[in-house]
């Protein structure tokens, strides 16, 4: 390699080196500082979101005292809602208490980019909303659980999968006493609004497999019959979860981390929350099992950070700075999150986000439902998974019937 090229590379991993700790180093400044309250006398726009469980104490006070350095004729406050409750107010509540008592969950909202459509239709949000960061679906597994089983790797194909769960099932069943109390190979969540997005659609993504395309429901084609037999028979043999369609996100993580089961599916956000519970040396992450005979490129699922103006907020424009500059701070939220910005992906020395980063390259982000009616769509497909896993329909005919309902819904 020529000199010049050399000095090129080293300037680069220099200047972007420089970077992260001048960006680690001012949030660590900013977040040091006690939060400020609130200037009496000017407006106060309450942004209300789920994230800091994915990220460290005190990240968006930070950001918020950034911003009000430069910005001090209206205050920023933070509120804190879980996930599904914040969903919950903003599709169910129509803003109001079953007293009678007003509700309002804020000026701006962290959104989930599958809630978009349904909110616009029903006039909660403003036409005009802000992509932050994503985080991309992974497999976690228990290591300690596949070594006691002689698995030195996890599962690279769905053959291997099977195996793999097969293997821990049948040496449970021999234990005179069990020791880890086993009860499924794969944790699922179904009964989270994300539960068939997270835990069901990767298996068909991992095929190169689009489930709308031009619009339309195309879940006929052997790939997609395919990944619904590969789920039956894990539901037909025991190896998933029994409470699958009553248990939600939260109880899908809380069945892998304390070994009831050695696989589940997630979102790499989730890795902060595992590792502090399981620490690094007891689990590891991976790419979705790709069909035994399929060379092709994954296509994978996310989670992503998408921030709105509410349509009911009296300060929107107001709203709408903070809001950008929210957006400015993508780079520098994804660094401190370990999350995917755009195509690209924060300089990290660990092993787990290192792992993440490779298959965001080795893939292609699927992007089946942007724009569409999610909560139909999902809900559709989770009944006619009931009847698959009930052995009522075969994996043809579920498909058959999703895609009936499907093509209705899309045509309403």
């Amino acid at each position: 390699m020529k000199t010049g090229k050399i000095k090129k590379i080293i300037d680069i991993l220099l200047i972007t080196l420089t970077f992260a700790f001048l960006s680690t180093a001012l949030y660590r400044y900013l977040s040091s500082r006690k939060p400020e309250e609130p200037k009496p006398g000017i407006p106060t726009i309450i942004f209300t979101q789920w994230w800091e469980d994915s990220s460290e104490e005190e990240l968006f006070l930070a950001i918020i005292k950034e911003f009000g350095e430069f910005n001090d004729d209206f205050n920023i406050v933070l509120n804190t809602m879980p996930y599904e409750e914040l969903r919950r107010t903003l599709f169910y509540s129509n803003y109001y208490l079953s007293e009678g008592e007003e509700i309002f969950p804020g000026d701006i909202f962290a959104l989930d980019p599958l809630w978009i459509p349904e909110l616009l239709s029903k006039e909660v949000i403003e036409d005009t909303h802000s992509f932050i960061i994503s985080f991309v679906d992974v497999l976690f597994y228990n290591i300690d659980v596949l070594k006691e089983a002689g698995f030195t790797r996890p599962p690279k194909t769905r053959s291997e999968f099977l195996r793999c769960v097969r293997t821990l099932a049948e040496r449970e069943r021999n234990r005179q006493t069990p020791t880890r109390g086993i009860t499924s190979g794969l944790a699922l969540g179904l009964e989270s609004s994300r539960g068939i997005y997270d835990d069901v659609f990767p298996w068909i993504w991992s095929a190169g497999v689009q489930l709308i395309q031009e619009g339309s429901p195309a879940l006929s084609s052997g790939a997609v019959i395919e990944g619904l037999s590969f789920l039956a028979s894990l539901s037909s043999e025991g190896l998933i979860a029994k409470e699958a369609f009553s248990a939600d996100s939260k109880k899908k993580r809380d069945d892998f981390i304390s070994g009831r089961a050695a696989f589940m599916i997630a979102p790499s956000s989730e890795i902060r929350y595992v590792r502090d519970k399981m620490g690094d040396e007891s689990f590891g992450i991976t790419s979705i099992p790709m069909p035994d005979n399929y060379y092709g490129k994954a296509l994978y699922g996310s989670a992503s950070w998408t921030a709105v103006v509410s349509s009911a907020s009296e300060q929107k424009e107001e709203a709408k700075r903070f809001l950008e500059f929210l957006t400015e701070k993508s780079a520098f939220l994804s660094e401190q999150t370990r999350a995917v910005t755009g195509n690209s992906f924060p300089p990290v020395h660990d092993d787990f986000y290192s792992k993440v980063w490779d298959i965001v390259i080795a893939g292609e982000s699927e992007m089946d439902f942007i724009g569409l009616p999610w909560t139909e769509l999902e809900e559709a497909f989770k009944g006619e998974l009931t009847v698959l896993f009930a052995e009522q329909v075969p994996p043809a005919g579920a498909a058959a019937r999703i895609q009936r309902r499907w093509k209705e819904i899309l045509e309403q």
